[in-house]
């Protein structure tokens, strides 16, 4: 919207929300027509956000209306006279937020632009030209593996060839191969698709990984691969 078309929406919202007493006839005490007193208006607000960020406006006076341009959904005025504005935007650019306030017989206008950036990009955390050296193991679920290779009774040679197989994808990760836990789950169900598992075994693996991915414990390449060494140690202790 050009500054043109700005001003004009302003001075239409001006006359659309002024009381029509004041817009029609001038307000008169006895024969001398009356002058309203000083008083004060102002917005405070925000004028750098990033996106998404939620931005608070107050104002002082009697709210008539608050506007933003370009337009916005996800916006909310409250407060005993309206004076609180929220606003947060999806996309970068310069955005005006608008006040109308209306205080003891005067409308003054506000503006404020709002200058939104992108939003910050999350840190990396596996970097293929810099691995992660060392990995410490989850002692808890290499005891938790071990119990459940001795329950289950998993013969010897499918414990190596699994403890193998997670050992592969873990270094897979750490060259930063594999960087989300989808890659991550296809590279061992396609190692393990040849072996004869235990299901008890993989139904105890897949109600723990889920459990922990519920929680969030598995959402970075970082936190499968202690899982991934861990799972193969545990396998590995039990059957050397």
């Amino acid at each position: 919207m050009n500054s043109k078309s700005i001003v004009g929406f302003i001075v239409m919202l001006a006359f659309m929300v002024m009381p029509a007493a004041l817009v029609l006839n001038p307000v008169m005490k006895g024969d001398v027509e009356y002058e309203p007193t000083l008083y004060s208006a102002d917005v405070v607000g925000q004028e750098t956000a990033v996106v998404g960020e939620l931005c608070r406006f107050l104002a002082e006076g009697e709210i008539v209306r608050w506007e933003c341009l370009p337009p916005t959904d996800d916006s909310e005025s409250y407060g005993e006279n309206n004076e609180n504005y929220v606003v947060s935007f999806r996309k970068a650019g310069v955005y005006t937020v608008i006040a109308a306030i209306y205080t003891e017989g005067e409308l003054e206008i506000f503006t404020q632009e709002v200058n939104v950036e992108g939003p910050v990009a999350p840190p990396v955390v596996v970097d293929p030209v810099d691995p992660v050296v060392t990995v410490e193991v989850n002692r808890e679920l290499v005891m938790r593996v071990t119990g459940w290779v001795k329950k289950y009774q998993v013969e010897t040679d499918i414990c190596l060839a699994l403890s193998e197989n997670f050992d592969t994808v873990a270094e897979q990760i750490e060259k930063g191969e594999l960087l989300t836990p989808g890659d991550i789950i296809r590279a061992t169900a396609n190692l393990n698709a040849d072996l004869k598992l235990s299901e008890g075994l993989m139904s105890e693996l897949q109600a723990y990984l889920t459990a922990q991915s519920d929680v969030g414990n598995l959402r970075t390449p970082a936190q499968h691969l202690i899982v991934w060494r861990s799972i193969a140690k545990g396998l590995k202790d039990v059957a050397l």
